[in-house]
């Protein structure tokens, strides 16, 4: 995905997955706020907004005029924003009241992937996370591209570093398949679900992407209870608030 303004740099993936949406330029049409607000309330069973495909940094002024006016409207309103983190600390500091959650992309953990793949810096995507993660809830998602990213030891140092910052921080990792200017083969499965048995040892919520039939469920770091049950489109919820039912024990989770 493409990220300009907020920080100064473009990035630019070059295994983007939605790269049919990211380097496209369709029609578009400017959506009025007023007009915006009333479909996020007319929906029936909605329960907010997310701003995702394409980076929502890129249109920065606009978001921020949006959950500003989406919070003063009526606080209850759930906005999130899926995002590759590449943004200035200021401006980030400024829309974070008013976002409830973010999905964060940390795409590998050195400067030479975020340099030769992603044309960008790691450093301020780590930074974005720090800042976020004390005002909202975060969740974090690497894609694990073969023969790039995709060793134990370099998932194990993206757990290292969300565990000292939160280890109740939940890390998916998702599985890459050969799109836009990459050819790298899939990455194996066997693969992520080692690197996923590794993270675990230093993260309380780790899950895969992209891969079917595998074990998604929340269970509590406490006492192993089944939180939340999911299969494929099922979501079956066993907790109410923010206590396993068994053990009492804190869960970071947000309905």
């Amino acid at each position: 995905m493409l990220s300009v303004g907020t920080f100064g740099c473009n990035m630019k993936c070059s295994f983007c997955q939605n790269y049919e949406i990211s380097q496209n330029k369709p029609q578009s049409k400017f959506t009025d706020i007023d007009e915006l607000i009333n479909l996020i309330v007319n929906i029936p069973d909605n329960v907010g907004i997310a701003f995702t495909y394409n980076e929502p940094f890129m249109w920065y002024e606009y978001i921020y005029d949006v959950v500003k006016r989406i919070k003063e409207y009526d606080k209850h309103i759930s906005v999130v924003l899926v995002t590759n983190g590449y943004v200035n600390k200021e401006p980030l500091e400024k829309i974070l009241p008013y976002i409830d959650a973010m999905n964060i992309d940390l795409k590998g953990f050195t400067d030479r992937y975020y340099n030769k793949i992603c044309k960008a810096d790691i450093q301020p995507v780590l930074e974005t996370i720090k800042i976020a993660s004390k005002s909202t809830h975060v969740e974090i998602t690497t894609l694990m591209v073969s023969d790039e990213n995709d060793s134990v030891e370099e998932i194990e140092y993206i757990a290292k570093f969300i565990s000292s910052i939160d280890k109740n921080i939940p890390l998916h990792l998702s599985r890459y398949f050969p799109r836009y200017e990459m050819k790298n083969p899939p990455t194996m499965v066997e693969n992520i679900m080692k690197a996923k048995e590794v993270a675990k040892n230093y993260l309380n919520y780790v899950y895969v992407g992209n891969i079917a039939g595998v074990d998604n469920n929340t269970y509590c770091p406490n006492c192993g209870y089944n939180l939340v049950n999911r299969d494929v489109y099922l979501t079956q919820v066993h907790i109410h608030g923010h206590k396993c039912p068994s053990c009492k024990e804190y869960i970071n989770i947000v309905f």
